[in-house]
């Protein structure tokens, strides 16, 4: 008579909860430390309209203080891309 063999039996992966619960309370409090500054920031900025938010742009120091990180990136990226840092 032939041998009857047992199929393999492959167990469904559980969830682990625990790891999963972490994973989402540390995104919220990364969410939460990125974003409050910044609507505070967007808020004041723009509390007395869209005119003062344009005519700053305009501003020789605003202007200088948009391009230095633009420049820096600019410099940096090829510097660590032949480095390797």
């Amino acid at each position: 008579m032939a041998e009857v063999t047992q199929l393999k039996r492959y167990d469904v992966p559980r969830i682990n909860w625990g790891k999963w619960f972490l994973i989402g309370v540390g995104m919220l409090v990364s969410a939460f430390i990125l974003l409050v500054p910044m609507i505070y920031i967007f808020v004041q900025a723009f509390s007395k309209g869209l005119m003062p938010v344009l005519q700053n742009l305009a501003d020789p120091d605003m202007l200088h203080a948009i391009w230095l990180p633009v420049w820096l990136a600019v410099l940096g990226v090829p510097v660590s891309l032949v480095f390797g840092v």
